[in-house]
């Protein structure tokens, strides 16, 4: 029997009244009526209660399944409140597709407990929590092996929140791009105290080093190895769409469309003829019940092709348990990197640029020594939202690379621009360390933003 089916026997147990407690209220409270004296009223409760917890714990002992649920109805409830912002995840307990681990460690005062993960065939996450007595508040480094130690790649990982607290669930997620989610891996966690981060920040009057970053002083390490129910790995629908289009007067095919439990993926191509890059899409899907399924909001939402700067796999929520006949994509919007602004050169001394992203300004240029402190400031599309303005690799005039990465985030603000519009921005600094020279080549993430006044409409299935 699968741990699925375990779940699912369990909760059917759940539901269903023990003959035992059939109508034990109602029987109790029927006697209760019958004695007049407060002395065997009291008795007759004590005895009902009595009744109540022989049979209870005759439960217990007798039927782990009941014992189980029992103890795991808070955890399970904090699992869900744990995954509330992804629709895909949310929609993946309430139909009881969760496989129990239940795995369990302790080293140095510190406890940590693997509760649950959450596979299909692309995609796992992993759920789990760190006590101690010692250590009010830790988090968690992972780093991913296959069974027998050797490298896995093809893959992204990213984790929860570090400031989870004490003793509580958090999560991460493990991503494969082109390999398919294997039976098994080791995961391994380097916990460490959250004051052992130096914070990235700017002090004024000095630049940040290259070493601004330190190892955290690990205070304990675990490895579990983990096994996934073939049930759940096996779980994906692939439909092969083929579908051309023009948008913006750039041409793309959506090669497939992959459907798991945790997520949707489109697959793009597109043609040398093009004078841009694809970079991010605004997009849905629609089932013929009208059901609305949206853009990952947390997490990864797009990964890049191996030969171009194109960003060719593109995520959206999950319509899997939705039972859908019919699915159908909208795309209402596009973000374009246009392949003669791949890199643009930014002059520092007197602080312009050939050419800038759209809604993007550059604004000052500090020397510090050797260093380089810039400041730009980019147009909030969304309220109180920032976004990556350049990658992290640079150029100088030769040609030779180099990469930041100190950077910082300022709250938002409000600029009038040349033609007197007021707009909400954000600013960014960005740290070019031992970089002396006056000229530098940066590559935008993106260059425009198009928003769509019909949104293109492409039928998945």
């Amino acid at each position: 029997m699968s741990r699925n089916e375990e779940y699912i026997l369990l909760m059917e147990e759940m539901e269903n009244t023990p003959v035992q407690l059939e109508n034990i209220i109602e029987r109790a409270e029927a006697r209760i009526r019958l004695k007049q004296n407060k002395r065997r009223i009291f008795a007759v409760s004590l005895s009902s209660v009595a009744s109540f917890l022989i049979v209870f714990i005759v439960l217990i002992n007798c039927f782990p399944t009941f014992a189980y649920a029992c103890g795991k109805i808070p955890l399970f409830k904090e699992l869900a409140k744990l995954v509330a912002f992804s629709p895909s995840l949310s929609a993946a307990i309430e139909n009881e597709y969760v496989q129990p681990i239940e795995q369990q460690q302790s080293l140095n005062g510190i406890t940590a407990r693997i509760e649950y993960v959450i596979v299909d065939q692309k995609q796992l996450n992993i759920f789990y929590s760190l006590n101690s007595e010692i250590y009010t508040a830790m988090d968690a480094t992972p780093e991913i092996k296959a069974l027998d130690g050797s490298a896995l790649d093809g893959y992204g990982i990213s984790s929860g929140n570090p400031q989870t607290p004490n003793g509580e669930l958090s999560f991460m997620t493990v991503d494969f791009m082109e390999h398919n989610m294997p039976n098994g891996m080791r995961l391994i966690l380097k916990v460490h105290d959250n004051g052992s981060f130096i914070e990235t920040v700017r002090v004024e009057d000095s630049i940040l080093s290259q070493d601004e970053y330190k190892e955290p002083k690990y205070i304990s390490t675990f490895t579990f190895d983990l096994s996934f129910d073939p049930y759940y790995t096996a779980q994906g629908e692939k439909i092969d769409v083929d579908k051309t289009f023009i948008i913006d007067n750039q041409t793309l095919t959506l090669k497939t469309a992959e459907i798991y439990p945790t997520h949707i993926r489109m697959e793009f191509c597109d043609i040398e003829e093009n004078t841009a890059w694809l970079k991010s899409l605004s997009f849905y899907i629609e089932n013929e019940k009208g059901k609305r399924f949206d853009e990952i909001k947390n997490g990864i939402t797009a990964t890049g092709s191996i030969d171009s700067p194109m960003m060719a796999s593109h995520r959206l929520e999950s319509p899997f348990f939705s039972e859908s006949d019919e699915l159908k994509l909208y795309i209402t919007g596009v973000d374009w990197l246009d392949k003669e602004m791949e890199k643009i050169r930014l002059d520092l001394v007197n602080v312009t640029a050939e050419n800038l992203p759209q809604g993007v300004m550059f604004e000052n240029a500090e020397r510090k020594g050797n260093s380089w402190i810039l400041t730009f400031t980019g147009k909030q599309y969304k309220e109180n939202s920032s976004y990556q303005i350049w990658s992290h690799n640079y150029y100088d005039e030769n040609g030779n690379e180099y990469t930041y990465n100190s950077w910082s985030y300022h709250r938002s603000s409000k600029y009038w621009d040349e033609q007197q519009n007021n707009m909400e921005v954000f600013h960014v600094e960005i740290c070019l360390v031992d970089y002396p020279y006056d000229i530098v080549y940066m590559s935008p993430i993106f260059s425009r933003k198009v928003e769509l006044s019909q949104p293109i409409e492409i039928k998945i299935k």
